[in-house]
């Protein structure tokens, strides 16, 4: 048995067990750790996308092409991040996107029905990453606006640059929620058969 089995098992344990507003304590806290950790995963990959000048000689609708794609690359990791929130949710009452929480715990309240609860989550999962979307167009069209050193095309490769960075985000998320949730549903190791 090792402490970390312990450890995670009476962790999961603590967090079912926590007031509403430690939840919710939890909950704006892996929020804002986890925001940080998008925000630089895709802020790099987008810079070493550039800077590797991979795309560097595409032609704007080819940069289109990408960033359309990238989208679709996303989507896929948020959809398996998507799951491994909702079970988080179901789990321990914790979320790590404060607006997925919110929508959830306001749909519990008006029904008892588990896919609209899931709806509800997922909506604001999803609205809340579409909003963290605004800064990176800002920030990339801004610089291509206001300096000539930046072309609209590279501003078109950094944003696909950071969608595909915030796909591996988004799957790793929901790896290490899902191995949270499972680490601490086995009993620890001195219960458990060799």
């Amino acid at each position: 048995m090792t402490a970390l089995d312990i450890n995670v098992g009476r962790n999961q344990s603590r967090i079912r067990n926590l007031s509403r507003a430690k939840r919710w304590l939890a909950t704006c806290a892996a929020t804002l750790a986890s925001t940080y950790a998008l925000d630089a995963i895709a802020t790099v990959a987008g810079v070493l996308l550039v800077a590797s000048n991979l795309l560097g000689g595409i032609g704007h609708v080819h940069a289109l092409l990408f960033l359309a794609s990238t989208y679709i690359v996303w989507g896929a990791g948020l959809r398996i991040n998507l799951r491994a929130n909702w079970e988080l949710l179901g789990s321990t009452g914790t979320s790590t996107n404060v607006l997925s929480k919110m929508a959830y715990d306001l749909a519990r309240l008006r029904t008892s029905s588990a896919h609209m609860q899931r709806i509800a989550a997922d909506a604001g999962y999803v609205c809340m990453e579409f909003a963290k979307e605004l800064p990176y167009y800002a920030g990339a069209f801004g610089a291509a606006i206001l300096t000539d050193s930046i072309s609209s095309n590279e501003a078109i490769v950094f944003l696909g640059g950071a969608n595909l960075g915030a796909a591996v985000y988004e799957y790793g998320l929901a790896r290490l929620v899902r191995a949270f949730l499972r680490r601490a549903d086995a009993p620890p190791t001195f219960l458990r058969r060799e």
